[in-house]
């Protein structure tokens, strides 16, 4: 199985509150990896991309590449107003590859467009590891 995890990251930069964008992430991928489950955490690469001039297709091009390698899509819907690369990944992951999409968020987002595409909305990390092992684990 490979995961993608997707969440805003230009807009915790800019506030100074990057690990915000980590925290949720590097909980998740722990699991991942304790079960022998590929992950692409864009926070990895986005830490690297930051200090160069890449062309924006680039890096639409990289969430792409793996995106269409993805079997699951997670999101955090925190500041996902603010994140237009994490609406278009979620947008991308129902309506083009149509994977389970499972979000993380207190309550359920104000859009539905934004609430459209999700399979399963989770309150936490822990109910995202919950559902993974329950649905996706054999």
């Amino acid at each position: 199985m490979f995961i993608y995890l997707a969440g805003a990251l230009t807009y915790y930069k800019n506030k100074n509150q990057f690990d915000k964008a980590l925290k949720w992430r590097e909980k998740i991928q722990s699991w991942c990896e304790d079960n022998n489950i590929k992950v692409y955490n864009p926070a990895i690469t986005y830490a690297k991309e930051i200090n160069h001039t890449y062309y924006y297709k680039l890096c639409v091009d990289q969430n792409r590449h793996f995106l269409d390698k993805a079997d699951v899509l997670i999101v955090n819907l925190d500041a996902i107003d603010y994140s237009p690369g994490t609406i278009w990944e979620l947008t991308y992951a129902s309506e083009k590859r149509k994977i389970p999409i499972i979000a993380i968020g207190k309550k359920k987002h104000w859009s539905p467009h934004i609430m459209y595409g999700i399979s399963h909305l989770c309150k936490n990390e822990d109910e995202v590891v919950e559902v993974l092992t329950n649905m996706f684990l054999y």
